[in-house]
């Protein structure tokens, strides 16, 4: 019996290693620099299993690609999040900070001005993964919404890259995102839209999407979330969002060789109410090995 009890610590012991270190020494981003952030307590029940790697919360963000020193965040060399920043916003009434209690503030400006061709936007973005069998990541935070302009604002998407290996257009070449859960101003509410690309965007064609209501919001409200995109077991891109309660899944038509997760805040109106504001908290990336 005494054997078999010290056999049972041992191998409990094993498996705590190898989950503490599949979780804490890859990361996507630049080398971890020292912090402030309190962490706070992690539910077990949420843990990755052992063949996930996880984004370290302690990663400084750099600039994103296109975004030039004039077009950058006021406080971009010190923010305490994760992930790549990618912001291109009129940096005295937009860009990123730091609020209290660990929530990470995505404010910006629109107007007619285009930054390397897109709109304005303050997202973060992870590394892509590759198309392959039962490969994908799991992105989960909280969410509140503050202000909206008079037109949508983006607040999750995966943008595919690469040909196109099968479905729609295969053999092309995408260069548009696969999915988008875009926010509007809804009465005194938020509505929130899935936009499925059906029709993908490519270098030779253009494209279109399956628009639908997905949930209706309360401004000022936190909201758990959990966007899983990649590939199935017969390697088919999909992508799953949950909000709160409600839930929807996507078996994309067109599949690609890869593929990357974005969040923050994309695309305001042209003209009136030209502002957008997203907070997230808690927010993680695991990606399946």
């Amino acid at each position: 019996m005494k054997n078999k009890l010290q056999f049972i610590e041992k191998s409990g012991l094993i498996f705590f290693l190898v989950l503490f270190v599949s979780c804490s020494s890859n990361s996507d981003n630049e080398p971890e620099k020292e912090e402030t952030m309190i962490e706070e307590p992690k539910d077990e029940s949420s843990n990755p299993t052992p063949n996930q790697i996880c984004d370290d919360v302690s990663d400084f963000p750099i600039l994103g690609p296109s975004a030039s020193q004039s077009q950058s965040c006021n406080d971009v060399s010190n923010p305490n999040n994760q992930g790549t920043l990618d912001c291109r916003t009129d940096n005295s009434v937009g860009g990123y900070e730091n609020l209290a209690n660990d929530w990470g503030s995505y404010k910006i400006t629109g107007g007619e001005i285009r930054y390397d061709g897109t709109k304005t936007r303050v997202e973060r973005f992870f590394k892509t993964i590759s198309q392959g069998n039962n490969k994908n990541t799991i992105l989960t935070g909280t969410l509140k919404i503050v202000d909206l302009s008079d037109g949508n604002t983006c607040i999750i998407q995966s943008h595919a890259g690469g040909n196109i290996l099968k479905g729609e257009e295969a053999g092309s070449t995408n260069r548009s995102a696969q999915f988008l859960l875009y926010a509007k101003k809804s009465s005194d509410k938020i509505q929130l839209e899935t936009h499925v690309t059906i029709n993908p965007y490519t270098t030779d064609t253009g494209g279109g999407r399956d628009i639908k209501n997905f949930k209706i919001l309360n401004y000022n409200q936190e909201y758990t979330f959990v966007y899983e995109t990649g590939y199935d077991a017969d390697g088919t891109a999909f992508s799953k969002i949950t909000v709160g309660d409600t839930e929807t899944y996507i078996e994309h038509n067109h599949t690609t060789e890869r593929v990357y997760t974005r969040y923050g805040a994309y695309g305001t109106s042209d003209t009136g109410d030209v502002t957008a504001h997203v907070e997230f908290k808690n927010v993680e990336l695991c990606r399946e090995q």
